[in-house]
């Protein structure tokens, strides 16, 4: 399947069995979304607050299977944010434009990493 994404084409796998699909699958797009619409929202939110750190935002998501569907987020800012500040973004993180039109098909677990040692992965 071939998507036009703002005059870009983007080719998509649908697979029939449990195969994994060569190159991109319609979770993983929505996985991407989920992600590239989070990054600009966090990094927005920063310079807005002049908070710094909005270079050093990373967000990882992947897609596990269900029964439940069930997207988990991972959110990196290396800035040294106070409490309330962190309780800020975890909403702003909650209520992207991307998370809202998912959150009512599948389940989004996030996990919010702040601080000089937010790293990936751990």
């Amino acid at each position: 399947m071939s998507l036009d994404v703002n005059g870009l084409s983007v080719d998509c796998a649908v697979p029939a069995d449990d195969a994994a699909p060569e190159g991109a699958s319609s979770f993983g797009l929505l996985a991407a979304a989920l992600s590239a619409c989070t990054a600009m929202s966090v990094r927005s939110f920063l310079q807005r607050w002049d908070l710094g750190g909005d270079d050093e935002v990373e967000v990882d998501v992947f897609f596990q299977a269900g029964p439940p569907r069930v997207l988990h987020r991972r959110v990196g800012v290396r800035a040294d944010l106070g409490v309330g500040i962190r309780e800020q973004l975890a909403a702003v993180v909650d209520n992207t434009p991307v998370t809202v039109l998912l959150r009512d098909a599948l389940v989004i677990v996030t996990r919010l990493d702040v601080g000089p040692d937010a790293r990936p992965g751990d």
